[in-house]
């Protein structure tokens, strides 16, 4: 029989899970980013698996929404929670992206053939706001109306820029009859995916040493706002038994371990003499052999 969950750790785990698209990745970032480069002074590596650090913190924040207002009485109200719960959900789609799911294709990057795919639905409902929206100025619905006539790629990248520059121009007009930022965000990552970037590209990071920069300072981060929820609670639960120990129970002392330097190659060139080794200083200096006459 497996495990049921609450109504509380469902809707937990549903406010923590991972966000499905780069835009909302991206949107999380620049919301951490000035708490984020305040009390991150030194980014470490996990010292456990990042899973395991994810459990610890949903149990965490499960405890601060349980004990919300002895919490808020003792400033750690609700945007230190909300921190909580971006960090949570930036450590869960860093370790989907970067790590584990990486390595197993949770998340890859759609094909091209995908892409084109899955544009027409966003072009047709786009082409539907603005039907409403011009109906009285065909010229300007006319715009919204273009098609890949060739079917090539060159030509997708081409009408999905126009398109969301339309959009864009005219997003006051098309609001009111259903266009949402969410929409704006599908087609903005539809023409990056489209223009055949991949998600390091997308994130704007050049490399896999970047992205595993940029996951270590994330779960360094997410652990340290543990830590600051972890102290609130006991302090603001303190004649509160059973919370004070669920509070103290969120150690963390397995989560970071500190960076290891780069190892350097330590044999010397084989042209290289040995280095001399220093003589001790209570030895003596060696005697001259003794000289042997020569005959006559």
């Amino acid at each position: 029989m497996g495990i049921e969950l609450t109504q509380e750790q469902l809707a937990v785990l549903k406010e923590t899970r991972a966000v499905g698209t780069p835009a909302e990745f991206q949107a999380l970032r620049e919301q951490a980013r000035p708490e984020l480069d305040r009390i991150v002074r030194e980014v470490m590596e996990p010292s456990q698996p990042i899973s395991t650090t994810l459990t610890e913190l949903r149990d965490l924040y499960l405890a601060v929404v349980q004990y919300e207002a002895p919490l808020a009485s003792k400033a750690y109200g609700p945007e230190r929670r909300a921190l909580l719960r971006g960090a949570i959900q930036l450590l869960d789609t860093a370790n989907l992206w970067f790590g584990e799911g990486k390595r197993t294709g949770a998340y890859q990057v759609r094909s091209i053939e995908q892409v084109l795919k899955a544009s027409r639905p966003w072009r047709a409902r786009l082409k539907a706001f603005a039907d409403q929206a011009f109906v009285f100025e065909p010229d300007v619905a006319e715009q919204f109306a273009d098609v890949n006539s060739s079917g090539t790629l060159d030509e997708e990248v081409s009408d999905l820029g126009m398109l969301l520059r339309l959009a864009q121009q005219h997003q006051a007009r098309l609001t009111p009859v259903g266009l949402t930022e969410d929409f704006l965000r599908e087609g903005s990552v539809l023409l990056d995916e489209v223009s055949g970037r991949d998600l390091l590209g997308i994130l704007g990071l050049r490399n896999r040493e970047e992205a595993m920069v940029l996951r270590n300072s994330i779960v360094t981060y997410a652990t340290l706002l543990g830590h600051e929820a972890r102290a609130a609670g006991v302090n603001a639960c303190w004649d509160i038994p059973e919370a004070k120990r669920r509070f103290s129970a969120a150690s963390f002392r397995n989560a970071l371990r500190r960076l290891r330097p780069k190892r350097r190659a330590s044999a010397a060139a084989p042209d290289e003499p040995a280095p001399l080794e220093p003589t001790p200083a209570h030895s003596k200096p060696a005697e001259p052999a003794p000289v042997e006459p020569s005959p006559i």
